[in-house]
């Protein structure tokens, strides 16, 4: 398994998703991670190699030294094959060991998508292809550039199989003339951690997590609207659970309206276990996304049996439903607020563990591995 994202020592919680699948993975299979990431703290040239296993998944995480001099054309070639040279390094690692493996799992054709092509080609295995990166949708626009669209539509091509995290990506993907053999397979979601407890404070209190980043997660426009239930509903209470590039900014807007403390509250960034806890205290999830694929942070309330209230954007309606939450347009006030209030009116008709159930068949470690384990086993066979 390959990937840009991955969780390190210096950024654990970078592509944490990635990491669930890995795991997932791991309980029907001998999963080897490869993963090669910059450290500023080392110079160029020096590298360090941190190797772990857990049950049936490997990792290796290789460090690097980056070079300080200015970005051009030259210098991003040779970034390129220096981070080629690492990944090589680290699969010549397990290759000592004399694994054999049937396959490699890529995510995200960008940037490793050579490399992985590279390696099929070395092995004589086949690629698979799993795609998270909401870049190919319009709203995110970052899709774009002559070599960008080569190397994806190469490794497409090259893949025997392409998973997505909702059929919303894949087809967005395909709009986009990036043909394969697509099959949606969900995020992860760790239900040994994320349970239904019974919630204890009658204080209505509606969660909102994310990384702050206000063009994408839209966390000013719900704070507008909350300004506005705030008023007719003075009992209800916001809690804001991350940190990002426009937290400053989330922070002023907040305090301008007279919110911060007075029924917002910012907790910043939490751990899993920390956010479980503020779920169980809540009585809903709420998401303003402008855009989205399949945020994970749906499936965590869902698995906690908390209603999630959101946008109607992305993949986000193959999760929500009358049933488990209430949909409203994006980038749009009066909805917006709307789905607050009909959300308080009608919070007690839920049935919290009926939405508990359905979540965990979806979305727990084994259902994913089992939908792995199908495609992989047909990758093989061909």
């Amino acid at each position: 398994m390959l990937s840009a994202w991955y969780p390190t020592d210096k950024n654990p919680f970078l592509g944490i998703f990635v990491r669930r699948h890995a795991e997932a993975i791991a309980l029907k299979h001998n999963v080897y991670v490869l993963h090669v990431t910059v450290d500023e703290e080392l110079k160029e040239k020096e590298f360090r190699i941190q190797k772990k296993q857990i049950g049936q998944l490997n990792e290796i995480i290789i460090y690097y030294g980056k070079s300080k001099r200015k970005t051009n054309l030259y210098n991003q070639f040779k970034n390129y094959n220096i981070l080629n040279k690492h990944y090589s390094f680290g699969l010549n690692k397990y290759l000592e060991s004399d694994i054999k493996f049937d396959l490699i799992h890529l995510n995200m054709a960008w940037p490793l998508g050579l490399i992985a092509k590279s390696i099929s080609d070395q092995l004589k295995i086949p690629a698979v292809l799993s795609e998270h990166w909401t870049g190919y949708l319009p709203a995110d626009g970052r899709y774009k550039g002559t070599f960008l669209k080569y190397v994806t539509k190469k490794i497409v091509k090259k893949a025997k199989a392409i998973t997505t995290v909702s059929e919303n990506l894949a087809n967005q993907m395909a709009s986009l003339d990036l043909k394969g053999n697509y099959s949606i397979i969900s995020n992860v979601v760790d239900t040994s951690l994320f349970q239904f407890l019974k919630k204890e404070s009658d204080k209505v209190t509606i969660i909102h997590v994310s990384s702050l980043d206000d063009a994408q997660k839209n966390v000013t426009g719900l704070l507008h609207a909350f300004q506005k239930v705030k008023k007719k509903h003075p009992e209800i209470e916001l809690i804001i659970v991350g940190s990002g590039a426009d937290e400053q900014t989330v922070k002023r807007l907040s305090n301008e309206l007279g919110l911060t403390t007075r029924g917002v509250i910012f907790v910043g960034h939490k751990t899993e276990v920390e956010l479980v806890a503020y779920l169980q205290k809540s009585d809903a999830l709420i998401l303003n996304s402008n855009y989205e694929n399949q945020p994970v942070v749906i499936l965590e309330a869902l698995c906690c049996g908390i209603p999630v209230i959101s946008t109607d954007v992305g993949g986000i309606s193959e999760n929500v439903n009358n049933e488990n939450g209430i949909l409203f347009i994006p980038n749009n006030e009066n909805e917006l607020i709307t789905a607050i209030e009909s959300f308080l009116t009608k919070k007690d008709n839920f049935n919290q563990k009926a939405i508990q159930k359905a979540a965990i068949a979806r979305y727990c470690k084994e259902k994913i591995a089992a939908d792995f384990d199908i495609l992989f086993q047909s990758v093989v066979k061909k």
